[in-house]
Protein backbone atom coordinates (compact mmCIF):
# COMPACT_ATOMS: atom_id res chain seq x y z
CA UNK A 1 0.00 0.00 0.00
CA UNK A 2 2.81 2.38 1.01
CA UNK A 3 4.78 1.47 -2.14
CA UNK A 4 1.71 2.09 -4.29
CA UNK A 5 1.09 5.42 -2.60
CA UNK A 6 4.76 6.30 -2.92
CA UNK A 7 4.73 5.51 -6.63
CA UNK A 8 1.65 7.69 -7.11
CA UNK A 9 3.23 10.57 -5.17
CA UNK A 10 6.44 10.23 -7.19
CA UNK A 11 4.45 10.21 -10.41
CA UNK A 12 2.50 13.29 -9.34
CA UNK A 13 5.71 15.08 -8.35
CA UNK A 14 7.26 14.15 -11.69
CA UNK A 15 4.28 15.56 -13.56
CA UNK A 16 4.40 18.73 -11.44
CA UNK A 17 8.11 19.11 -12.17
CA UNK A 18 7.53 18.76 -15.92
CA UNK A 19 4.67 21.28 -15.79
CA UNK A 20 6.86 23.74 -13.84
CA UNK A 21 9.69 23.35 -16.35
CA UNK A 22 7.31 23.88 -19.24
CA UNK A 23 5.82 26.96 -17.59
CA UNK A 24 9.24 28.41 -16.74
CA UNK A 25 10.49 27.70 -20.26
CA UNK A 26 7.36 29.23 -21.72
CA UNK A 27 7.72 32.35 -19.59
CA UNK A 28 11.40 32.56 -20.56
CA UNK A 29 10.61 32.33 -24.28
CA UNK A 30 7.71 34.75 -23.84
CA UNK A 31 9.90 37.40 -22.27
CA UNK A 32 12.52 36.91 -24.97
CA UNK A 33 9.91 37.24 -27.67
CA UNK A 34 8.42 40.34 -26.04
CA UNK A 35 11.70 42.17 -25.39
CA UNK A 36 11.43 45.40 -27.36
CA UNK A 37 14.05 48.07 -27.94
CA UNK A 38 13.45 51.79 -27.64
CA UNK A 39 12.58 53.48 -30.93
CA UNK A 40 12.49 57.29 -30.79
CA UNK A 41 11.98 57.91 -34.50
CA UNK A 42 9.32 60.52 -35.14
CA UNK A 43 6.37 59.74 -37.40
CA UNK A 44 5.94 61.34 -40.80
CA UNK A 45 7.77 61.28 -44.10
CA UNK A 46 11.47 62.08 -44.32
CA UNK A 47 11.93 65.75 -45.19
CA UNK A 48 15.00 67.89 -45.70
CA UNK A 49 16.36 67.95 -42.16
CA UNK A 50 17.19 71.17 -40.35
CA UNK A 51 20.54 71.62 -38.60
CA UNK A 52 18.71 71.35 -35.27
CA UNK A 53 17.20 68.01 -36.28
CA UNK A 54 20.55 66.71 -37.48
CA UNK A 55 22.19 67.72 -34.20
CA UNK A 56 19.39 66.04 -32.24
CA UNK A 57 20.10 62.86 -34.20
CA UNK A 58 23.84 63.13 -33.59
CA UNK A 59 23.50 63.75 -29.84
CA UNK A 60 21.13 60.80 -29.53
CA UNK A 61 23.66 58.61 -31.37
CA UNK A 62 26.60 59.90 -29.33
CA UNK A 63 24.85 59.20 -26.01
CA UNK A 64 23.84 55.64 -26.90
CA UNK A 65 27.33 54.80 -28.15
CA UNK A 66 29.02 56.47 -25.17
CA UNK A 67 26.92 54.46 -22.71
CA UNK A 68 26.90 51.12 -24.51
CA UNK A 69 29.69 50.70 -27.08
CA UNK A 70 32.38 48.36 -25.70
CA UNK A 71 35.42 49.20 -27.83
CA UNK A 72 36.38 52.87 -27.47
CA UNK A 73 39.46 52.10 -25.38
CA UNK A 74 40.43 49.15 -27.59
CA UNK A 75 40.25 51.23 -30.76
CA UNK A 76 42.09 54.13 -29.10
CA UNK A 77 44.97 51.78 -28.38
CA UNK A 78 44.94 50.60 -32.00
CA UNK A 79 44.66 53.96 -33.74
CA UNK A 80 45.67 56.57 -31.16
CA UNK A 81 42.34 58.33 -31.81
CA UNK A 82 39.95 59.05 -28.90
CA UNK A 83 36.48 59.11 -30.52
CA UNK A 84 34.66 60.30 -27.40
CA UNK A 85 36.97 63.31 -27.15
CA UNK A 86 35.85 64.74 -30.53
CA UNK A 87 32.20 65.53 -29.87
CA UNK A 88 32.58 69.23 -30.66
CA UNK A 89 34.40 68.45 -33.90
CA UNK A 90 31.62 66.11 -34.97
CA UNK A 91 28.97 68.72 -34.15
CA UNK A 92 30.77 71.24 -36.36
CA UNK A 93 30.79 68.70 -39.20
CA UNK A 94 27.05 68.19 -38.79
CA UNK A 95 26.40 71.94 -38.82
CA UNK A 96 28.32 72.23 -42.10
CA UNK A 97 26.18 69.65 -43.97
CA UNK A 98 24.24 71.07 -46.93
CA UNK A 99 21.45 68.52 -47.32
CA UNK A 100 20.28 65.03 -46.30
CA UNK A 101 22.73 63.34 -48.65
CA UNK A 102 25.66 65.26 -47.18
CA UNK A 103 24.36 64.54 -43.66
CA UNK A 104 24.23 60.78 -44.40
CA UNK A 105 27.83 60.87 -45.61
CA UNK A 106 28.93 62.82 -42.52
CA UNK A 107 27.32 60.38 -40.09
CA UNK A 108 29.14 57.64 -42.01
CA UNK A 109 32.47 59.47 -41.59
CA UNK A 110 31.89 59.91 -37.87
CA UNK A 111 31.15 56.20 -37.42
CA UNK A 112 34.17 55.15 -39.48
CA UNK A 113 36.30 56.94 -36.90
CA UNK A 114 35.18 54.45 -34.27
CA UNK A 115 37.19 51.96 -36.40
CA UNK A 116 35.10 48.94 -35.53
CA UNK A 117 33.79 46.76 -38.35
CA UNK A 118 30.43 46.24 -36.62
CA UNK A 119 29.76 49.98 -36.18
CA UNK A 120 28.08 51.61 -39.16
CA UNK A 121 24.85 52.83 -40.74
CA UNK A 122 22.51 50.15 -42.05
CA UNK A 123 22.52 51.35 -45.65
CA UNK A 124 19.26 51.68 -47.61
CA UNK A 125 20.58 48.90 -49.85
CA UNK A 126 20.94 46.51 -46.89
CA UNK A 127 17.78 47.50 -44.99
CA UNK A 128 15.50 44.80 -46.42
CA UNK A 129 18.17 42.10 -46.01
CA UNK A 130 18.44 42.99 -42.32
CA UNK A 131 14.68 42.69 -41.92
CA UNK A 132 14.92 39.18 -43.39
CA UNK A 133 17.87 38.18 -41.20
CA UNK A 134 16.17 39.28 -37.96
CA UNK A 135 12.72 37.86 -38.58
CA UNK A 136 12.96 35.02 -36.02
CA UNK A 137 11.31 34.76 -32.61
CA UNK A 138 14.50 35.45 -30.62
CA UNK A 139 15.13 38.73 -32.43
CA UNK A 140 12.30 40.79 -30.95
CA UNK A 141 14.51 43.75 -30.01
CA UNK A 142 15.99 43.86 -33.52
CA UNK A 143 12.56 43.54 -35.13
CA UNK A 144 11.24 46.43 -33.03
CA UNK A 145 13.75 48.74 -34.66
CA UNK A 146 13.66 47.33 -38.19
CA UNK A 147 9.87 47.09 -38.44
CA UNK A 148 9.02 50.42 -36.85
CA UNK A 149 6.54 52.14 -39.17
CA UNK A 150 8.30 55.51 -39.09
CA UNK A 151 11.71 53.90 -39.74
CA UNK A 152 10.40 51.82 -42.66
CA UNK A 153 8.79 54.87 -44.25
CA UNK A 154 11.91 56.99 -43.96
CA UNK A 155 14.09 54.25 -45.41
CA UNK A 156 11.91 54.20 -48.52
CA UNK A 157 12.95 57.82 -49.07
CA UNK A 158 16.59 57.12 -48.21
CA UNK A 159 16.61 54.47 -50.96
CA UNK A 160 15.88 57.23 -53.45
CA UNK A 161 18.53 59.58 -52.05
CA UNK A 162 21.50 57.28 -51.45
CA UNK A 163 23.22 55.24 -54.12
CA UNK A 164 26.21 53.00 -53.54
CA UNK A 165 28.67 55.27 -55.26
CA UNK A 166 31.96 56.88 -54.47
CA UNK A 167 34.68 58.98 -56.04
CA UNK A 168 38.10 57.41 -56.21
CA UNK A 169 41.31 57.08 -58.12
CA UNK A 170 40.79 54.32 -60.76
CA UNK A 171 43.48 52.09 -59.27
CA UNK A 172 43.49 49.45 -56.55
CA UNK A 173 46.28 48.51 -54.18
CA UNK A 174 46.85 45.21 -52.38
CA UNK A 175 48.74 45.19 -49.08
CA UNK A 176 51.60 42.71 -49.46
CA UNK A 177 54.45 42.39 -46.92
CA UNK A 178 53.94 45.94 -45.65
CA UNK A 179 53.65 47.60 -49.07
CA UNK A 180 50.78 48.66 -51.34
CA UNK A 181 51.05 46.96 -54.73
CA UNK A 182 49.16 48.57 -57.61
CA UNK A 183 46.60 46.52 -59.54
CA UNK A 184 44.16 47.27 -62.32
CA UNK A 185 40.77 47.51 -60.57
CA UNK A 186 38.16 44.90 -61.40
CA UNK A 187 35.50 47.55 -62.05
CA UNK A 188 37.52 49.28 -64.80
CA UNK A 189 37.45 47.73 -68.27
CA UNK A 190 40.31 49.66 -69.83
CA UNK A 191 43.90 49.02 -68.80
CA UNK A 192 44.56 52.00 -66.54
CA UNK A 193 48.12 50.90 -65.81
CA UNK A 194 49.14 51.03 -69.47
CA UNK A 195 47.23 54.26 -70.02
CA UNK A 196 49.23 56.00 -67.30
CA UNK A 197 52.49 54.16 -67.96
CA UNK A 198 52.56 52.54 -64.51
CA UNK A 199 54.60 49.31 -64.47
CA UNK A 200 52.67 46.33 -63.09
CA UNK A 201 53.34 45.53 -59.44
CA UNK A 202 54.76 48.97 -58.65
CA UNK A 203 54.73 49.95 -54.96
CA UNK A 204 52.82 53.07 -53.86
CA UNK A 205 55.11 55.24 -51.74
CA UNK A 206 53.23 58.55 -51.37
CA UNK A 207 49.92 60.31 -52.13
CA UNK A 208 50.16 64.04 -52.94
CA UNK A 209 53.57 64.06 -51.31
CA UNK A 210 52.38 62.38 -48.08
CA UNK A 211 54.19 59.18 -47.08
CA UNK A 212 51.85 56.23 -47.64
CA UNK A 213 51.74 55.13 -43.98
CA UNK A 214 50.86 58.66 -42.87
CA UNK A 215 48.30 58.88 -45.65
CA UNK A 216 46.62 55.67 -44.42
CA UNK A 217 46.17 57.24 -40.97
CA UNK A 218 44.51 60.25 -42.60
CA UNK A 219 41.66 58.21 -44.15
CA UNK A 220 40.32 56.68 -40.94
CA UNK A 221 37.07 58.59 -41.56
CA UNK A 222 36.63 56.88 -44.94
CA UNK A 223 37.85 53.32 -44.49
CA UNK A 224 37.94 50.61 -41.85
CA UNK A 225 41.62 49.90 -41.17
CA UNK A 226 43.42 46.89 -39.72
CA UNK A 227 46.57 46.75 -37.61
CA UNK A 228 49.70 45.00 -38.83
CA UNK A 229 51.19 43.53 -35.64
CA UNK A 230 54.33 42.37 -37.42
CA UNK A 231 55.19 45.90 -38.63
CA UNK A 232 53.28 47.86 -35.93
CA UNK A 233 51.24 50.09 -38.22
CA UNK A 234 47.72 50.67 -39.46
CA UNK A 235 46.95 49.23 -42.87
CA UNK A 236 44.27 48.89 -45.52
CA UNK A 237 44.30 45.31 -46.77
CA UNK A 238 42.78 46.49 -50.06
CA UNK A 239 43.10 50.18 -50.81
CA UNK A 240 41.00 52.38 -53.07
CA UNK A 241 42.10 56.01 -52.80
CA UNK A 242 39.10 58.29 -52.19
CA UNK A 243 39.10 61.67 -53.91
CA UNK A 244 36.94 64.42 -55.34
CA UNK A 245 35.56 63.51 -58.76
CA UNK A 246 37.64 65.14 -61.49
CA UNK A 247 40.41 66.25 -59.11
CA UNK A 248 44.01 65.44 -60.00
CA UNK A 249 46.17 63.60 -57.49
CA UNK A 250 49.89 62.88 -57.59
CA UNK A 251 50.96 59.33 -56.79
CA UNK A 252 54.57 58.36 -56.17
CA UNK A 253 55.63 54.82 -57.08
CA UNK A 254 58.66 52.59 -56.78
CA UNK A 255 58.74 50.34 -59.84
CA UNK A 256 59.79 46.66 -59.70
CA UNK A 257 63.09 47.81 -61.23
CA UNK A 258 63.68 50.12 -58.27
CA UNK A 259 62.98 53.40 -60.09
CA UNK A 260 60.99 56.21 -58.46
CA UNK A 261 58.24 57.68 -60.62
CA UNK A 262 55.34 60.13 -60.19
CA UNK A 263 52.07 60.14 -62.08
CA UNK A 264 49.15 62.54 -62.08
CA UNK A 265 45.75 60.83 -62.21
CA UNK A 266 42.17 62.08 -62.06
CA UNK A 267 39.43 60.73 -59.80
CA UNK A 268 36.30 59.07 -61.18
CA UNK A 269 32.82 58.36 -59.84
CA UNK A 270 32.02 54.70 -59.37
CA UNK A 271 28.45 53.46 -58.83
CA UNK A 272 28.26 49.93 -57.46
CA UNK A 273 25.73 47.61 -59.10
CA UNK A 274 22.56 47.11 -57.06
CA UNK A 275 22.02 43.74 -55.38
CA UNK A 276 18.90 43.18 -57.45
CA UNK A 277 21.03 43.07 -60.58
CA UNK A 278 23.55 40.64 -59.15
CA UNK A 279 23.00 36.90 -59.28
CA UNK A 280 23.44 35.00 -56.03
CA UNK A 281 25.98 32.18 -56.20
CA UNK A 282 24.73 28.61 -56.16
CA UNK A 283 26.96 27.87 -53.17
CA UNK A 284 29.55 29.59 -50.99
CA UNK A 285 32.22 26.90 -51.10
CA UNK A 286 34.61 25.38 -53.64
CA UNK A 287 36.49 22.10 -53.34
CA UNK A 288 39.60 20.63 -54.90
CA UNK A 289 41.88 17.63 -54.55
CA UNK A 290 45.44 18.93 -54.27
CA UNK A 291 47.05 15.50 -53.92
CA UNK A 292 44.98 12.34 -54.29
CA UNK A 293 44.54 10.35 -51.07
CA UNK A 294 46.70 12.86 -49.22
CA UNK A 295 45.50 16.49 -49.34
CA UNK A 296 41.95 17.78 -49.91
CA UNK A 297 40.88 21.41 -49.98
CA UNK A 298 37.67 23.35 -49.33
CA UNK A 299 37.36 27.13 -49.64
CA UNK A 300 34.45 28.90 -47.90
CA UNK A 301 34.18 32.57 -48.84
CA UNK A 302 31.27 33.55 -46.57
CA UNK A 303 29.17 32.21 -43.70
CA UNK A 304 25.96 33.85 -44.93
CA UNK A 305 22.94 32.71 -42.92
CA UNK A 306 21.04 32.26 -46.19
CA UNK A 307 23.38 29.39 -47.18
CA UNK A 308 23.58 27.39 -43.95
CA UNK A 309 20.97 24.87 -45.08
CA UNK A 310 21.66 25.28 -48.79
CA UNK A 311 25.35 24.29 -48.59
CA UNK A 312 25.13 21.49 -46.00
CA UNK A 313 24.54 18.46 -48.22
CA UNK A 314 27.26 19.39 -50.72
CA UNK A 315 29.86 19.96 -48.03
CA UNK A 316 28.97 16.70 -46.32
CA UNK A 317 29.26 14.82 -49.59
CA UNK A 318 32.77 16.22 -50.14
CA UNK A 319 33.85 15.27 -46.61
CA UNK A 320 32.59 11.72 -47.21
CA UNK A 321 34.64 11.52 -50.41
CA UNK A 322 37.87 12.58 -48.67
CA UNK A 323 37.31 10.92 -45.28
CA UNK A 324 40.35 8.67 -45.75
CA UNK A 325 42.70 11.52 -46.72
CA UNK A 326 45.52 12.29 -44.32
CA UNK A 327 45.17 16.08 -44.61
CA UNK A 328 42.36 18.58 -45.16
CA UNK A 329 42.61 22.34 -45.70
CA UNK A 330 39.65 24.53 -44.76
CA UNK A 331 40.36 27.94 -46.29
CA UNK A 332 38.39 30.86 -44.81
CA UNK A 333 40.72 33.63 -45.94
CA UNK A 334 38.69 36.64 -47.04
CA UNK A 335 35.63 35.45 -45.09
CA UNK A 336 33.98 38.40 -43.31
CA UNK A 337 31.47 36.25 -41.44
CA UNK A 338 27.72 35.80 -41.45
CA UNK A 339 26.27 33.15 -39.15
CA UNK A 340 28.04 30.86 -36.67
CA UNK A 341 25.52 28.19 -37.66
CA UNK A 342 27.43 27.77 -40.92
CA UNK A 343 30.47 26.23 -39.28
CA UNK A 344 28.75 24.71 -36.22
CA UNK A 345 26.37 22.78 -38.52
CA UNK A 346 28.26 22.32 -41.80
CA UNK A 347 32.01 22.27 -41.23
CA UNK A 348 32.81 20.90 -37.78
CA UNK A 349 30.22 18.17 -36.91
CA UNK A 350 31.01 15.79 -39.82
CA UNK A 351 34.75 15.92 -39.07
CA UNK A 352 34.80 15.16 -35.33
CA UNK A 353 34.09 12.02 -33.31
CA UNK A 354 33.62 13.63 -29.89
CA UNK A 355 32.11 16.83 -28.56
CA UNK A 356 34.36 19.91 -28.69
CA UNK A 357 33.78 22.85 -26.40
CA UNK A 358 35.47 26.14 -25.64
CA UNK A 359 34.60 28.73 -23.02
CA UNK A 360 34.82 32.44 -23.67
CA UNK A 361 33.72 35.48 -21.72
CA UNK A 362 31.55 38.36 -22.86
CA UNK A 363 31.49 41.61 -20.88
CA UNK A 364 28.82 44.31 -21.06
CA UNK A 365 28.50 47.96 -20.15
CA UNK A 366 25.65 49.11 -17.92
CA UNK A 367 23.80 51.11 -20.58
CA UNK A 368 20.03 50.81 -20.53
CA UNK A 369 19.68 50.66 -24.30
CA UNK A 370 21.31 47.24 -24.78
CA UNK A 371 19.26 45.40 -22.13
CA UNK A 372 16.30 44.44 -24.37
CA UNK A 373 18.72 42.98 -26.92
CA UNK A 374 20.40 40.87 -24.24
CA UNK A 375 17.03 39.77 -22.90
CA UNK A 376 15.97 38.76 -26.42
CA UNK A 377 18.82 36.25 -26.36
CA UNK A 378 18.27 35.19 -22.74
CA UNK A 379 21.42 36.89 -21.46
CA UNK A 380 21.44 37.87 -17.77
CA UNK A 381 24.96 38.74 -16.68
CA UNK A 382 26.80 38.36 -13.39
CA UNK A 383 28.60 41.24 -11.69
CA UNK A 384 31.92 42.04 -13.34
CA UNK A 385 33.53 41.78 -9.90
CA UNK A 386 32.97 38.02 -10.02
CA UNK A 387 34.83 37.47 -13.28
CA UNK A 388 37.63 34.91 -12.75
CA UNK A 389 41.02 36.38 -11.97
CA UNK A 390 44.45 35.69 -13.33
CA UNK A 391 43.69 36.35 -17.01
CA UNK A 392 45.00 39.01 -19.42
CA UNK A 393 41.97 41.30 -19.35
CA UNK A 394 42.05 44.76 -20.96
CA UNK A 395 42.72 47.46 -18.35
CA UNK A 396 39.23 48.96 -18.65
CA UNK A 397 37.27 45.78 -17.80
CA UNK A 398 36.50 46.66 -14.17
CA UNK A 399 36.11 50.42 -14.65
CA UNK A 400 33.96 50.49 -17.80
CA UNK A 401 31.96 47.24 -17.64
CA UNK A 402 29.32 46.07 -15.21
CA UNK A 403 28.54 42.45 -16.04
CA UNK A 404 29.79 39.34 -17.82
CA UNK A 405 28.68 35.90 -18.91
CA UNK A 406 30.57 32.73 -19.65
CA UNK A 407 29.76 31.51 -23.14
CA UNK A 408 30.53 27.87 -23.75
CA UNK A 409 30.48 26.98 -27.41
CA UNK A 410 29.80 23.28 -27.89
CA UNK A 411 29.82 21.37 -31.17
CA UNK A 412 28.92 17.67 -31.17
CA UNK A 413 29.51 15.13 -33.92
CA UNK A 414 26.63 14.68 -36.35
CA UNK A 415 26.80 11.92 -38.94
CA UNK A 416 30.61 11.91 -38.67
CA UNK A 417 32.30 10.72 -41.83
CA UNK A 418 35.17 9.14 -39.92
CA UNK A 419 37.89 11.60 -40.90
CA UNK A 420 41.09 10.88 -38.94
CA UNK A 421 43.54 13.16 -40.70
CA UNK A 422 45.05 16.54 -39.92
CA UNK A 423 42.97 19.68 -40.45
CA UNK A 424 44.51 23.04 -41.39
CA UNK A 425 42.49 26.25 -41.15
CA UNK A 426 43.80 29.04 -43.41
CA UNK A 427 43.15 32.58 -42.13
CA UNK A 428 44.01 36.20 -42.85
CA UNK A 429 42.99 39.61 -41.55
CA UNK A 430 39.76 39.60 -43.56
CA UNK A 431 38.50 36.83 -41.25
CA UNK A 432 35.99 38.66 -39.09
CA UNK A 433 32.83 38.22 -37.01
CA UNK A 434 31.49 34.63 -37.23
CA UNK A 435 34.49 33.58 -39.36
CA UNK A 436 36.69 34.87 -36.55
CA UNK A 437 34.52 32.79 -34.22
CA UNK A 438 35.58 29.64 -36.06
CA UNK A 439 39.24 30.64 -35.80
CA UNK A 440 38.88 31.27 -32.05
CA UNK A 441 37.03 27.96 -31.60
CA UNK A 442 39.68 26.05 -33.56
CA UNK A 443 42.43 27.69 -31.51
CA UNK A 444 40.76 26.90 -28.18
CA UNK A 445 39.78 23.29 -28.98
CA UNK A 446 42.60 22.18 -31.27
CA UNK A 447 40.08 21.37 -33.99
CA UNK A 448 42.57 22.57 -36.60
CA UNK A 449 46.07 23.94 -36.99
CA UNK A 450 45.69 27.61 -37.92
CA UNK A 451 47.94 28.81 -40.72
CA UNK A 452 48.20 32.34 -42.13
CA UNK A 453 48.27 35.81 -40.61
CA UNK A 454 46.51 37.24 -37.59
CA UNK A 455 42.75 37.38 -38.07
CA UNK A 456 40.40 40.39 -38.17
CA UNK A 457 38.72 39.99 -34.77
CA UNK A 458 35.37 40.68 -33.06
CA UNK A 459 34.13 37.13 -33.42
CA UNK A 460 33.03 36.29 -29.87
CA UNK A 461 29.56 37.49 -29.00
CA UNK A 462 26.07 37.94 -30.36
CA UNK A 463 24.66 39.96 -33.24
CA UNK A 464 25.32 43.72 -33.12
CA UNK A 465 22.51 45.86 -31.68
CA UNK A 466 20.56 48.47 -33.63
CA UNK A 467 19.10 51.88 -32.87
CA UNK A 468 17.21 54.34 -35.05
CA UNK A 469 17.85 58.08 -35.06
CA UNK A 470 14.92 60.34 -34.08
CA UNK A 471 14.59 62.52 -37.18
CA UNK A 472 16.34 60.78 -40.07
CA UNK A 473 15.25 57.27 -39.06
CA UNK A 474 18.71 55.97 -39.98
CA UNK A 475 19.60 52.76 -38.17
CA UNK A 476 23.02 52.51 -36.54
CA UNK A 477 24.60 49.12 -35.87
CA UNK A 478 27.03 48.59 -32.98
CA UNK A 479 28.48 45.68 -30.93
CA UNK A 480 26.67 44.88 -27.70
CA UNK A 481 29.58 43.25 -25.90
CA UNK A 482 33.31 42.84 -25.73
CA UNK A 483 34.14 39.23 -26.50
CA UNK A 484 37.18 37.83 -24.71
CA UNK A 485 39.49 35.04 -25.80
CA UNK A 486 40.03 32.15 -23.32
CA UNK A 487 43.11 33.95 -21.96
CA UNK A 488 41.04 37.09 -21.23
CA UNK A 489 42.34 39.22 -24.10
CA UNK A 490 39.89 41.11 -26.30
CA UNK A 491 38.94 39.28 -29.49
CA UNK A 492 38.61 42.63 -31.28
CA UNK A 493 42.02 43.83 -30.12
CA UNK A 494 44.25 40.75 -30.06
CA UNK A 495 42.25 38.67 -32.54
CA UNK A 496 43.51 35.12 -33.22
CA UNK A 497 47.19 34.41 -33.78
CA UNK A 498 47.92 31.58 -36.22
CA UNK A 499 49.74 28.51 -34.99
CA UNK A 500 51.93 28.82 -38.10
CA UNK A 501 52.55 32.32 -39.46
CA UNK A 502 52.53 32.58 -43.25
CA UNK A 503 51.78 35.55 -45.52
CA UNK A 504 51.88 35.98 -49.26
CA UNK A 505 55.29 37.20 -50.41
CA UNK A 506 55.79 39.92 -53.00
CA UNK A 507 57.55 37.51 -55.35
CA UNK A 508 54.77 34.91 -55.06
CA UNK A 509 52.10 37.58 -55.43
CA UNK A 510 53.41 38.54 -58.86
CA UNK A 511 53.42 34.92 -60.04
CA UNK A 512 50.05 34.32 -58.33
CA UNK A 513 48.41 37.06 -60.40
CA UNK A 514 49.91 35.83 -63.65
CA UNK A 515 48.65 32.27 -63.11
CA UNK A 516 45.53 31.47 -65.16
CA UNK A 517 44.73 28.02 -63.81
CA UNK A 518 42.04 26.67 -61.48
CA UNK A 519 41.05 27.04 -57.82
CA UNK A 520 44.45 26.08 -56.44
CA UNK A 521 47.20 28.50 -57.33
CA UNK A 522 50.71 26.99 -57.19
CA UNK A 523 52.07 30.37 -56.03
CA UNK A 524 49.82 30.59 -52.96
CA UNK A 525 52.45 31.06 -50.25
CA UNK A 526 50.12 29.95 -47.45
CA UNK A 527 48.99 26.70 -49.10
CA UNK A 528 52.62 25.95 -49.94
CA UNK A 529 53.43 26.43 -46.25
CA UNK A 530 50.92 23.70 -45.38
CA UNK A 531 52.41 21.37 -48.01
CA UNK A 532 55.86 21.99 -46.53
CA UNK A 533 54.58 21.18 -43.02
CA UNK A 534 53.18 17.90 -44.34
CA UNK A 535 56.52 16.76 -45.77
Amino acid sequence: MKKSLGRRISKILGIVAVVVLVLVGGVFIYFKSQSTAEVSTKSGALHELTIEEKLEDFNYMYQILEENHPYFEVEKRKTGYDWLDHREDFESWIKATKDNKDYYSTIGRILYLVQNGHTNIISPEMFDDNRRIYSGILNSAWKTVLNNEAVVGKYETWKEIIQSKSSMIPLEFKYIEGNYIVTNPSFINEDILKQHNIPKYSILKAVDGVNIDEYIKSIMDKKFLKFDNIRSKLKASRLNIPCVEGKNMILTFLTPDGEKTEITIKGIEYIAPKNSNMTEPEKLYDTEIIEKDKLAYIKVGSFSSFYVDKDRAGIYKFFEEVKDYSNLIIDIRGNGGGSENYYTQNLVPPLIDKKLEASFYMVFKDGEYIKPFLMSRGIFGKSIHNIPGGLKYPAEIESDFSSFITSTREVSPKNPVGFRGKIYLLVDDYVYSSAESLAAFAKATGFATIVGTRTGGDGIGIDPGLFALPNSGLIIRFPLEMGLNPDGTSSEEIRTDPDVYAEQTYEDYIKYNEYKGGIINPYDTVINKVIKIME
